[in-house]
C-alpha cells in the first residue's frame, strides 16, 4: 500500500514539472495605450473666429492760414508788400474702430499729428501822400486810390429800407462798403457817379466791393463793373 502511494506522488510531481507552465513571479504591468508619433501628427487644430474686428481710419483736415498786416508809416498808403506767403497747415487723426459683425461697436482716437499753418504777412503802407486828379467834375485832392467792383441798389431791394446802417437817408450819394476796407463816413470820389459818403453796409458787400445808392436802381443807368475810386 505504501509503495502504491509513493508511486502516485512521483507521477503527480512528474506531471507538474513537465506539463504545467511555471508561475510568473514578476507579471508584466498593464499600461495605458500610448499614441504613436504618427497619431499625434494627425490631430487637427481647432479654429475659432471672433465676430469682433478692428481697423484704423486716418482723417486729415486742413488748417487755413491767417493774413497778418503790419502797418508801415514810412510807405505810402495803398501800397502793400507781401513779406511772407501763407501756407495752410493740417491735422491728422488716427482712430481705431471696433466692428461687431460689420457694424461699428466703438471708436478710440489713438494718435494725432498737427502741422501748424504759416501766416501770410503783408506790410501795409499808412503814410498819407496827397495827390491831385483832374476829373470831369473838376480837380480833386485824394490820398488813396482803390480798385473795386461797383454794383448799385436802392431802398426797395430785399432787406433794404430808407435808412442806412449809420442813420443816413438812403439814396444818391450814399454808398455801402466793407468797413474793413473803407472806413464808414469816408468821403469818396467815384468816376461816373460823383462824390459819395461811405454810409451803409451790406451782407454781400465784402472786400473790394461797393454798392452805389440810388433813389431808383432801375433807372439809374449804372452797370456793375470794376472801377478805380478815390478816398478824399
Amino acid at each position: 500500500m505504501k509503495s502504491l502511494t509513493g508511486a502516485l506522488l512521483i507521477a503527480i510531481a512528474f506531471l507538474i514539472h513537465f506539463y504545467l507552465p511555471p508561475l510568473q513571479t514578476n507579471p508584466t504591468p498593464i499600461t495605458a495605450h500610448q499614441p504613436t508619433l504618427s497619431a499625434e501628427n494627425n490631430l487637427q487644430p481647432i479654429k475659432t473666429e471672433s465676430r469682433f474686428k478692428e481697423k484704423l481710419v486716418e482723417k486729415t483736415e486742413s488748417l487755413p492760414y491767417k493774413t497778418v498786416y503790419n502797418d508801415d508809416p514810412e510807405t505810402e498808403a495803398g501800397t502793400d508788400t507781401i513779406l511772407q506767403e501763407g501756407e495752410d497747415g493740417k491735422k491728422t487723426t488716427v482712430t481705431k474702430l471696433t466692428l461687431y459683425e460689420g457694424k461699428e461697436y466703438s471708436r478710440e482716437i489713438v494718435g494725432t499729428e498737427t502741422q501748424d499753418p504759416k501766416d501770410k504777412i503783408i506790410s501795409r503802407g499808412t503814410k498819407i501822400v496827397w495827390k491831385t486828379l483832374a476829373t470831369s467834375d473838376g480837380e480833386i485832392k485824394y490820398w488813396k486810390k482803390i480798385r473795386v467792383y461797383a454794383t448799385h441798389y436802392d431802398s426797395h431791394c430785399p432787406g433794404c429800407n430808407e435808412w442806412t446802417a449809420i442813420g443816413m437817408r438812403q439814396g444818391k450819394g450814399v454808398i455801402a462798403v466793407d468797413p474793413k476796407v473803407i472806413s464808414l463816413r469816408s468821403k469818396i470820389y467815384i468816376p461816373g457817379y460823383g462824390m459819395a459818403t461811405a454810409g451803409d453796409t451790406g451782407g454781400a458787400i465784402k472786400g473790394n466791393i461797393i454798392d452805389l445808392g440810388f433813389e431808383d436802381a432801375r433807372t439809374s443807368g449804372w452797370s456793375a463793373r470794376f472801377i478805380d475810386i478815390y478816398l478824399l
